[in-house]
């Protein structure tokens, strides 16, 4: 069974976006998979998962979207699974680390309260907002669910129900997430997964700012 312990550090998460793609594009990501399953951060479904993608950077970019969702210790484990087969990319993790460390630390949705207000940030959304939020999101919708907390079987079943219909597929992820988090389910925690997967802030804002 995995372990979490905790969640990932906001700085960590950031991180892993903004180096996404180089790291994507550079891994190979069979050389580390072993590794991080010994340190139960993966699932075996999730290995299977990997190791049935074809191409090397999808494998990567799978990789990098399901950490965020391990917990506090996945970000370690994964600088040291590439210390000897990939060192340069552990020493730009370290370099983007102690950037972090030297920024002033900041909530991401912090940057949202000049156009959004807290009474509403603390609200829980309302199916009409995620519809409405559903229609502007393309292929990153599946790393801001994971990001929220869902499962890879999650996404699995909501495709499988609404197979041609992505909007209908994004909307049900959205509502699932509602559900099981209830209160915690707010639009602060939603606002914060948009923006790591970079969604364009005045969407967020014409979408929530409205009143229901």
């Amino acid at each position: 069974r995995s372990v979490r312990s905790g969640a990932m550090e906001e700085k960590h998460r950031r991180i892993l976006r903004r180096l996404r793609l180089e790291l994507a594009s550079q891994l190979r990501v069979d050389m580390l998979v072993e590794y991080l399953y010994q340190e139960r951060l993966l699932s075996q479904s999730f290995l299977e998962e990997i190791r049935a993608e074809p191409a090397s950077v999808r494998k990567a970019l799978k990789l990098l979207d399901y950490l965020p969702s391990r917990g506090a210790r996945a970000f370690p484990a994964f600088a040291d699974s590439l210390r000897d087969e990939f060192p340069w990319l552990r020493r730009r993790l370290e370099e983007e680390e102690e950037r972090a460390e030297e920024e002033e630390p900041r909530e991401p949705a912090d940057e949202l309260r000049l156009t959004i207000s807290d009474h509403i940030l603390k609200r829980i959304p309302t199916d009409k907002q995620l519809n409405h939020l559903s229609s502007h999101l393309g292929p990153e919708w599946e790393r801001i669910v994971v990001d929220l907390g869902l499962k890879t079987s999650d996404l699995y079943r909501c495709k499988m129900n609404h197979q041609y219909n992505l909007q209908a597929q994004i909307l049900a992820a959205f509502i699932l997430w509602k559900r099981r988090l209830g209160k915690r389910a707010t639009v602060w925690s939603l606002c914060d997964s948009l923006i790591l997967a970079e969604t364009d802030p005045g969407v967020i804002v014409k979408i929530f700012q409205e009143n229901h």
